[in-house]
């Protein structure tokens, strides 16, 4: 039976390694691309059932394998209760975050802070935080959440703007991105603006009465580009990034027609520091 519990254990770290060496293999050119965006940016949220928003900003968290090994069980349980404990803090000092936050407070310390905390579920995140009372605020923004993960320290944050009554070209919520767009790129630099147009077939007349049907890429805002976004045609968002951290920045509708923006942020530094630990794990 051990013999047993044994190759298990061993089939499961082999294909964690596996899994890790296949990540490593991923361009430069694609890394802030995978990890600044995350479901909350990609996929836009509806208003009933919040369509999960457009990216992966730093969707690089690693996912937890199931194997019914104890020897597993009670390693991994070893790494949540010595990762729990405030004497292993991947940030050390201040270090100061959106809103007046701290980058890799936990809870109690946020908490602290006058903000009050509501417990809410967010897909793929663990611990997850509607946060109210912030230090700082901006009128733009409806509700932030904050995650704090299984090491409990603040790692990622995610703003989601007002809704607005918007034209049928988007205008409103656009001129609302090109303005953070300008503040996040002076704040974190390195912006990167991905467009995913509409595609409609348009009849290109070739003289003599004849026409010929070609594609044509739609333009940002449009005459049809709320409808666009609304129903998933076309994608707008941008990333950014200080080797710190990372922000990504998208244009949202929701089942009502109504449009808005949401701004994540994630601690880059955090990030490696986690994936640092698994490997020095395997």
């Amino acid at each position: 039976m051990n013999n047993k519990f044994c190759v298990i254990g061993l089939a499961a770290i082999l294909l964690v390694i596996g899994i890790h060496k296949l990540s490593a293999q991923s361009t430069a050119e694609n890394f802030y691309n995978t990890m600044l965006i995350s479901d909350e940016i990609k996929t836009e949220e509806n208003a009933e059932s919040a369509k999960d928003s457009a990216s992966q900003l730093l969707n690089s968290k690693p996912q937890e394998i199931k194997v019914e090994s104890p020897l597993l069980r009670s390693h991994q349980r070893k790494i949540r209760q010595s990762q729990n404990t405030t004497s292993n803090k991947t940030l050390k000092g201040k270090n100061p975050a959106p809103f007046g936050l701290s980058w890799g407070a936990s809870y109690d310390e946020v908490k602290g802070e006058g903000v009050i905390l509501t417990s809410v579920d967010q897909k793929d995140y663990v611990n997850n935080f509607s946060a109210t009372h912030l230090p700082k605020n901006i009128r733009v923004f409806r509700e932030v959440i904050l995650t704090f993960g299984i090491e409990n320290e603040l790692w990622r944050m995610i703003a989601y703007g007002n809704f607005l009554e918007d034209t049928p070209s988007a205008e409103k919520v656009v001129s609302l991105y090109n303005q953070y767009y300008k503040l996040l790129e002076e704040k974190y630099g390195n912006a990167q603006q991905f467009y995913t147009p509409n595609v409609i077939n348009v009849d290109k007349p070739l003289g003599n009465g004849k026409t010929e049907t070609v594609q044509q890429e739609q333009a940002i805002g449009n005459p049809n580009f709320l409808k666009e976004l609304q129903s998933g045609q076309a994608f707008l968002y941008a990333t950014f990034e200080n080797g710190q951290v990372g922000a990504a920045l998208s244009v949202n509708v929701d089942g009502q027609g109504k449009s808005y923006i949401t701004i994540e942020y994630k601690n880059l530094t955090i990030m490696k520091a986690r994936e640092q630990q698994a490997l020095d794990v395997l």
